[in-house]
């Protein structure tokens, strides 16, 4: 029997999240979450089956069992399962895989063994701690059927646990997610230095129930070579989703929604796109046509002002010229201190981690003169 949610596992590295043999920029299933939320009742149908698993639980902690309450608790689950296919990233998983360890582990045989596994218990609890301590049992008492039993249990316990807190932790997760996409303007800058105190103000400091090894693997299926990655165990979904999220945000990944066709998608830059690279819910000619290239189309262009990587850009070399017109740097300087000033640019436009961390640096006069220099020297 497997004895925990094993699909439930993701490996990171470098901005991006594999998992299910799929990588993706990290951040990805938290803006997927926000995309599926709402489609089909999906989340209203997930909270409503979880009467018997309560039950259930209940029973179980209590140290008795019903066997019918609990063959229910396996159908709520396997109900459940119907409808993880509709989110990402289980509709990615081995959803059959969890299907076949359910249907084993909810059976009227595991019920017995769990009843019986109680009995054998109550037969311990009047006994003193030193006979117990010595390895003495009382007759009726098998110490080995109680530990596998006992494995049983845990896994059980955990299965329960993990499928009641689901409906709460998707809608947990979504609220706040929507609450940051709205609130992400309040940002002077779309990095991880201004995003940050916005998300902790949001989703708090509370410690994810999560376990991590570093494990090889391959960036792709065409790598020859295995790389370090950190692989994280999650116990429940919504530390996987908010992980997922601020993994991203680490990296200068962010979710944002399209003002086109309002689907949220993954922002890999300090740009303040508005819209995202999906198909428009619309034609173009009678053809299908990306957001992005529909808003051109229809001049309803993205403004640079929104830019902050470009905003940078041109206030410095507006600077430039300045300078060079009141004659404290030279023409040539001038010249040499706008290709540079570029090459930061298109440098930031390409690499998330650059734009976040080190092109405001660059672009300050004192940096880029100096680097200038050293250039033309």
């Amino acid at each position: 029997m497997i004895e925990k949610i094993s699909y439930f596992t993701a490996s990171y590295r470098d901005g991006r999240v594999y998992l299910g043999g799929k990588g993706k920029d990290a951040g990805y299933y938290a803006a997927q979450l926000l995309n599926e939320y709402d489609k089909d009742e999906f989340a209203a149908r997930l909270a409503v089956f979880r009467m018997e698993n309560w039950n259930t639980t209940k029973q179980l902690r209590a140290g008795f069992l019903d066997t019918d309450t609990y063959m229910k608790a396996g159908d709520e689950i396997r109900y459940i399962l119907t409808l993880l296919p509709k989110l990402r990233p289980f509709s990615e998983l081995d959803i059959q895989g969890e299907r076949n360890r359910i249907e084993e582990l909810f059976t009227e045989k595991e019920a017995d063994q769990l009843c019986e596994y109680f009995r054998q218990r109550a037969l311990t609890a009047n006994m003193d701690a030193g006979y117990i301590f010595a390895g003495h049992f009382p007759k009726g008492y098998d110490e080995d059927f109680c530990k596998e039993s006992e494995k049983i249990l845990k896994t059980v316990l955990e299965t329960l646990n993990f499928y009641d807190r689901l409906g709460d932790d998707v809608a947990d997760a979504a609220k706040k997610l929507r609450q940051f996409v709205k609130r992400a303007g309040e940002a002077e800058r779309f990095d991880e230095e201004h995003l940050l105190p916005i998300a902790i103000e949001i989703f708090g400091s509370a410690p994810f129930d999560v376990t991590m090894e570093y494990v090889p693997i391959r960036k792709s299926s065409r790598s020859k070579t295995a790389t370090v990655a950190r692989r994280l165990h999650f116990k429940s979904y919504y530390s996987f989703v908010l992980t997922d999220f601020f993994e991203g945000l680490q990296n200068g990944h962010y979710p944002r929604q399209c003002q086109m066709c309002g689907e949220y998608f993954v922002m890999t830059s300090a740009r303040q796109t508005k819209y995202c690279g999906g198909w428009a819910n619309e034609q173009w000619h009678g053809h299908k046509i990306t957001c992005r290239n529909l808003a051109a189309q229809q001049k309803r262009r993205e403004r640079s002002a929104d830019d902050p990587i470009t905003v940078r850009y041109n206030s410095r070399c507006g600077a430039i010229r300045v300078e060079a017109l009141r004659g404290t740097i030279t023409k040539e300087f001038a010249a040499a201190a706008k290709v540079l000033a570029k090459e930061h640019k298109q440098l930031a436009a390409r690499d998330p981690v650059y734009a976040a961390r080190q092109y405001i640096t660059d672009m300050e006069r004192d940096k880029l003169y100096a680097d200038t220099d050293a250039r033309m020297k």
